[in-house]
């Protein structure tokens, strides 16, 4: 009897990787396939019980501060590739799919030497370094953005799948009221958090305050453990309803009880958020690799879609005029939620089918 084939699926790193590679694995398994993922620890977290993809974890992370830290590097993806190509032919593999991040590289590796197909999957507008170097190996280069930057040379690879969402989050009703009082504004730095956030939003709730004393908001952030104690001392001194923690499990619900979300600007909160129809204040990490987040905001605030501001420059005072202009006209809220939703798509099962015609082809 012949072995059935299983589809791996390579991502790790951040939830911005992580996120799509399982939306595509739970379409997947809906399809009747067998799927693996193989991850690294900085990504269990978001492992939950009830995943039904079969996981592995292989850590491994890059370190050239010096040699010795360079021969341990070359040392330790020498073994992650040996344990991804152990795991690659012992599930019989048919195909790999990488989602990009250095986790990511041992196992798209162990495709190549195995002679497997690969498709790699680039979720931001500037292709990161991983998929740039694998991108020539690939079968297809598949992509959320038709804006992405520097993926001139493989035109001919290029799948437009649009972004790649989680079951849980593209069952959210879509947004279509923003009137609800109190204000509700939700603040969140990714999966790596965002400690500028605890300085720049209080201080901007607080001249929000200031100046429109009668407004009624409720403020739910996302703060680093080190930095709860100043933050909540603060949001009760301006006695608003306010709640605080390090990172939310519960983040359908709290996308469907807000008006407005202040965020950085990686994919999958970008990919979320189209789902739903939530305007968001973009905030980029400047220091993302290629500078992609700030990118990811421009391609959304093109679109009247949402709102970029970069860090370096960004004031509370500019934030805050900007939320009290949300809160005075909300019909700017719902006309751009509505160009979100324009860039709402079936990204999990374009990408599925591209997967499938590989595997029967």
């Amino acid at each position: 009897m012949t072995k059935q084939k299983s589809i791996i699926l390579a991502a790790g790193g951040t939830g911005g990787h992580l996120f799509p590679a399982i939306a595509l694995g739970e379409e997947l398994i809906e399809r009747g396939y067998v799927v693996h993922l193989i991850t690294d620890l900085r990504c269990q977290k978001y492992l939950t019980s009830d995943l039904r993809l079969i996981t592995h974890i292989i850590d491994f992370k890059p370190d050239a501060k010096s040699l010795l830290k360079k021969i341990k590097s070359v040392t330790g993806m020498m073994l992650a590739t040996i344990k991804a190509l152990s795991i690659i032919i012992k599930s019989n593999a048919a195909v790999i799919i990488g989602f990009g991040g250095y986790p990511s590289f041992p196992p798209m590796l162990s495709g190549i030497l195995a002679r497997i197909p690969l498709v790699i999957h680039e979720q931001n507008c500037f292709m990161g370094k991983t998929n740039a170097i694998l991108a020539r190996f690939a079968k297809i280069v598949a992509l959320s953005y038709k804006e992405t930057k520097n993926v001139n040379h493989y035109q001919d690879k290029i799948v437009i799948t649009g972004d790649i969402i989680r079951n849980h989050i593209r069952n959210i009703p879509t947004k279509n009221n923003f009137n609800n009082v109190p204000f509700r504004i939700l603040v969140i730095g990714g999966s790596q958090g965002a400690r500028i956030f605890s300085t720049l939003i209080p201080e901007t709730i607080t001249i929000l305050l200031a100046q429109h004393p009668n407004i009624t908001l409720h403020v739910t952030q996302q703060v680093p453990k080190e930095d709860y104690s100043s933050v909540n001392l603060l949001y009760a001194s301006l006695g608003i309803s306010y709640q605080l923690s390090d990172f939310f499990h519960n983040i359908a619900e709290l996308y469907s009880n807000s008006e407005l979300i202040i965020a950085r600007a990686g994919a999958s909160t970008i990919a979320e958020l189209t789902t739903i129809g939530l305007p968001a204040i973009f905030i980029p990490f400047p220091h993302a690799a290629e500078n992609h987040q700030f990118y990811n905001a421009q391609a959304v605030q093109d679109q009247k879609a949402g709102w970029c501001f970069e860090q370096h420059s960004v004031t509370p005072i500019q934030i805050a005029n900007k939320i009290f202009e949300l809160i005075n006209d909300r019909s700017i809220l719902t006309s751009t939620s509505r160009n979100l939703l324009k860039r709402k798509n079936k990204g999990h099962k374009i990408l599925a089918d591209t997967v499938e015609k590989i595997i029967t082809d």
